[in-house]
């Protein structure tokens, strides 16, 4: 569900947040779900504001309990280095507001003050585990993505992330059964999993886009216009995709030290060996890879 336009980037909540917030309403605890949403939104729109930084557009965040799903549209942006660092922006803004507001001589101490620093340290804690759709997630798939490539690194990472959303809804299961008391486990490892299982389809949402995009600029003029670029083969495909506009459809000429052509790669060649097989891919391997 749309709730907001902040920068042109549409922030969207999603039906379990929403069913939290009734809940938490019908109960009377409309202050904790505003602690809640706000700390939220604020942890997401740290991500943003470093993306942005960083060149990375961002059309679409999506929140829940434990953070948001940002759907990117630059591909530059899936940069081992700028992934790490908006990434970490988030866990790093929620603990540091934890830090203000537990350090500064604020009174009088009121129960709505200990439940913001409380949650904005979960939040910054939880969301540094290792696994997607989290923020230590993001940061390990940079790492792995150097030498494995996103398309896997995403698998891997996001495989973990099932099994831990399985693993917290059993325990909250049991929770539930023997204490009364995992209702939210529950809820967090439902919606984990079900994050996880999103992001192999976030991941390809950016290079869908992308083609429908260009396809449909073509049918429509008949034409696109074109942007040369030419390259050595032992150039990374990271630096060429830096330089492609979204309103041209790219050509990179590969040239040898003789400036003979050994080939052309098209800007769709260019971002599926991003995807398959990581950024630090040189033109030589795309074309390698092209050929077969």
């Amino acid at each position: 569900m749309r709730f907001a336009r902040i920068a042109g980037i549409d922030i969207k909540v999603n039906l379990f947040f929403l069913l939290i917030a009734v809940v938490y309403g019908f109960f009377g605890l409309l202050p904790e779900i505003i602690i809640i949403f706000a700390s939220v939104i604020i942890h997401e729109l740290a991500h943003t504001i470093i993306g942005l930084l960083l060149g990375i557009k961002v059309v679409e965040i999506e929140m829940f309990p434990f953070g948001g799903q940002a759907k990117i549209e630059s591909f530059h942006g899936l940069d081992p280095a700028n992934e790490i660092y908006t990434a970490i922006a988030g866990p790093l803004c929620s603990l540091t507001i934890a830090a203000l507001f537990y350090f500064l001589p604020l009174a009088p101490a009121s129960e709505y003050l200990g439940l913001l620093i409380k949650l904005n340290v979960a939040l910054g804690l939880f969301n540094l585990l290792p696994f997607l759709p989290l923020d230590g997630g993001r940061v390990l798939r940079a790492v792995l993505s150097q030498s494995i490539g996103f398309k896997k690194a995403t698998k891997l990472t996001a495989l973990v992330g099932e099994i831990a959303g399985v693993l917290m809804l059993a325990g909250g299961i049991y929770l539930t059964y023997y204490y009364f008391s995992g209702a939210n486990l529950i809820l967090i490892g439902i919606l984990l999993f079900w994050s996880a299982r999103q992001e192999g389809k976030l991941l390809m949402y950016s290079f869908m886009r992308f083609l429908v995009k260009k396809k449909s600029e073509l049918s429509n003029k008949g034409f696109l216009p074109a942007r040369q670029m030419v390259c050595s083969p032992e150039t990374k495909i990271k630096k060429i995709l830096v330089g492609t506009m979204p309103s041209h459809y790219t050509l990179v000429v590969v040239i040898d030290q003789n400036h003979g052509v050994l080939g052309i790669l098209s800007e769709a060649e260019l971002i599926e060996q991003l995807l398959e097989r990581g950024p630090a891919t040189k033109a030589n391997e795309c074309l390698s890879s092209s050929i077969r």
